[in-house]
């Protein structure tokens, strides 16, 4: 899925990288977001089944400055015990742009030409002020770009300078960021790690990710293939915004089969911070009419949990919030 590889030289730059990581390297994932950070750090066990390692969470006063955000994560990340500090950072903000694209018979540079022309549009910004990358829907027998075939995928774009402090703040708090990913890939890295068998040729899901004013939907099909959308309620949290879901979510479906017209969607997947009320789930799953379930990766049979990254009862009630987290901390695995 797209991430943003980055090269801290200065504070004040940032630079996409064309170069990997280390196959091995020690990477733990951390979400800032809608008052609360999470972290998590996983290895694999298997070719399905990940262990969480390490992981926590603290929560933060809406109106916290970057430095109290700074000692927050600071304190989390003792409190956690993480053993590293290279991290794949989560990157919010309202103003991102996610978007699906579809372009016949280009070459990789004309694809490159057309996406940040794409990406200057959308944010009306110069393409200095921009940083952008993409995900192409492909097999993965075949991840290479031919010339004179269909391109699809997903564009990522956002201000630099939004990077620029997300990338920030966590160095100040002693960490080092190599890369930054958005709800939507990390979400569907996780899906498809722990559940990936239940999206084949013939059958696409949808996922949707809640956070407490966020909601992150993504259609999976064809093994890896992402339809993505991010929506944002301004005004409360979901359980008094049912119906602002259930339009989103139903748009998310009509445009994937609009644009994408691929595998029907037969199964809908609510996690995160699901409301617990059983007219919730009713009324979205009578006005969208697909079979709807509940999912919490900490509980899914492929998710093993270390002795030492159980959290008390008392963190159990926020867990299903460090869904993006989870996802991001696969990036060591």
């Amino acid at each position: 899925m797209a991430f943003f590889y980055i090269t801290p030289e200065l504070n004040a730059e940032v630079e996409m990288s064309a170069e990997s990581t280390e196959k091995n390297e020690n990477i733990a994932g951390i979400n800032i977001g809608d008052g609360f950070v999470s972290v998590s750090r996983m290895v694999r066990r298997g070719r399905k089944k990940i262990l969480l390692t390490h992981a926590g969470w603290m929560e933060y006063a809406p109106d916290a400055t970057d430095d109290e955000m700074v000692r927050v994560i600071r304190k989390l990340w003792k409190k956690a015990k993480m053993p590293t500090r290279t991290v794949c950072a989560g990157l919010q903000s309202r103003s991102l742009c996610l978007k699906y694209f579809k372009y016949p018979d280009l070459s990789q540079i004309e694809l490159t030409s057309a996406l940040k022309l794409e990406a200057e549009e959308t944010l009306q910004l110069p393409p200095e002020k921009i940083m952008l990358d993409w995900h192409l829907n492909r097999p993965r027998s075949d991840p290479y770009t031919q010339q004179g075939e269909q391109l699809q995928g997903v564009l990522v774009a956002v201000a630099k300078d939004q990077v620029v402090r997300q990338m920030n703040l966590v160095k100040k708090a002693g960490l080092f960021p190599v890369m930054m990913d958005v709800g939507c890939m990390s979400l569907c890295n996780l899906f498809l790690t722990l559940r990936g068998d239940s999206v084949t040729t013939e059958n696409a899901v949808c996922v949707v990710n809640l956070s407490r004013y966020n909601a992150d939907i993504s259609v999976l099909y064809n093994d890896h293939y992402i339809y993505p959308r991010t929506i944002i309620s301004r005004s409360a949290e979901w359980a008094s915004k049912v119906q602002y879901l259930i339009e989103n979510i139903s748009d998310a479906l009509l445009y994937y089969h609009v644009k994408v017209d691929k595998t029907p969607v037969n199964r809908l997947v609510l996690t995160g911070f699901v409301p617990d009320s059983s007219e919730f789930l009713g009324q979205i799953h009578d006005t969208i009419g697909l079979p709807t379930e509940v999912w919490n990766p900490l509980k899914d049979k492929n998710f093993m949990i270390a002795h030492g990254a159980k959290s008390s009862k008392k963190d159990e009630a926020i867990t299903p919030l460090m869904t993006t987290s989870l996802g991001l901390g696969l990036r060591n695995t």
